[in-house]
């Protein structure tokens, strides 16, 4: 009886070790980005006084091109053209943004509108060409990702641009509002800019 019992537990064992492993299912879940046109902002600060006091802005109006979607949300904004229409600069006053549009921008060559590509980008920093005044510059910035929103940070130079003398026109106009502590007038050529833009992610 002892023979027969071990015989039949080793039996089982056998028996259940010769089964068939169970076939796990593996679902990989895909994503594509997508740009979504209501959700890029463009923000400026430039700086007035030799204290290099920040002024800050916005434009009403951002218009991007982009070619497809991409399952690389970098990928998606790679080759992106763009064009800012100057006539919506938005400076949160209406004394001063007919000021900047008219002694600023409409200075300056052809610059109805700003335009660029998105030359290339990853998570950590983006090339932008930006033309203005019938000059093209690439700029190098910082990138910022989280989660589906991406920012690029950087700072332009009018005189990259050769609109020194738009800077001095507005300048001149609102010389009075450009006297620092010292009683200097003074508007600096650089500009702090910063793109915000959040993707549409779709998964299957």
């Amino acid at each position: 009886m002892k023979y027969l019992y071990l015989g039949f537990v080793a039996t089982l064992f056998l028996s259940c070790g010769n089964e068939a492993p169970k076939a796990v299912e593996e679902t990989t879940e895909v994503c594509t980005y997508s740009y979504d046109d209501l959700s890029t902002k463009v923000n400026w600060n430039a700086f007035k006084f030799n204290e290099k006091t920040a002024v800050g802005g916005t434009f009403n109006e951002v218009n991007v091109l982009i070619s497809q979607a991409s399952e690389d949300m970098f990928k998606t904004l790679t080759g992106a053209s763009f064009t800012i229409p100057t006539s919506g600069v938005n400076s949160n006053n209406e004394i001063r943004d007919p000021k900047i549009k008219a002694s600023f921008f409409d200075q300056m060559e052809s610059t109805e509108v700003i335009s660029g590509v998105v030359k290339s980008i990853n998570a950590t920093d983006a090339n932008v060409e930006i033309t203005m005044n019938g000059v093209s510059k690439d700029y190098n910035g910082a990138v910022t990702v989280d989660g589906q929103k991406i920012s690029f940070a950087t700072t332009i130079d009018m005189n990259d641009f050769d609109a020194g003398y738009a800077i001095d026109s507005l300048n001149n106009v609102c010389s009075d509002l450009h006297k620092g502590a010292d009683g200097v007038s003074k508007l600096w050529t650089e500009v702090e800019i910063n793109v915000e833009t959040t993707l549409k992610k779709d998964c299957k």
